[in-house]
């Protein structure tokens, strides 16, 4: 983890028994700025009682002809709606406390969907696809021109100015 990004309080975990965790859980305070990883259509923006205020962007084909999706949970707010385009860095919500899931703690709950194969996509761990590389958490830098040709991603939040 960079020394000045936001801490993960929870990994992904993806087992065949009852435990899951389909995603990682980023530690914040409540209204600080969740933004896109990856460029893409915002394909769900709406809130319901178990997750919240959610938003999910679909990312188009990279170079290896495979899609992705990712999602943003128990937001405080949604500053996007379905059919927004976005840019990688730019800000799609607030990070919250929502949903009966978030258990009053201020988090993002944020999942990576991957395809395989030729059907839909699946559970993918985030830590798998960092612009830096597996394991290498990326922060958002604006003077970076990132490569779009394969599907990698930056941190879902801002990371403090060093």
């Amino acid at each position: 983890m960079p020394a000045n990004a936001p801490s993960i309080s929870q990994q992904f975990l993806f087992t065949t028994g009852d435990s899951k965790h389909l995603g990682i859980d980023v530690t914040g305070n409540v209204g600080d700025p969740v933004i896109a990883v990856a460029k893409g259509q915002v394909t769900a923006s709406f809130s319901d009682p178990s997750y919240g205020n959610r938003v999910e962007i679909t990312h188009a084909p990279d170079a290896s002809g495979k899609r992705a999706v990712t999602v943003y949970k128990h937001l405080q707010r949604r500053l996007v709606t379905k059919g927004d385009l976005v840019a990688r860095g730019q800000q799609i919500g607030l990070l919250g406390a929502t949903g009966v899931l978030s258990g009053g703690i201020p988090h993002l709950h944020f999942e990576l969907h991957r395809q395989f194969g030729s059907a839909g996509v699946t559970p993918s761990d985030p830590h798998l696809y960092w612009v830096n590389g597996i394991g290498q958490v990326t922060c958002f830098d604006p003077a970076v021109d990132y490569d779009e040709s394969r599907f990698r991603t930056t941190y879902p939040v801002f990371c403090r100015a060093s």
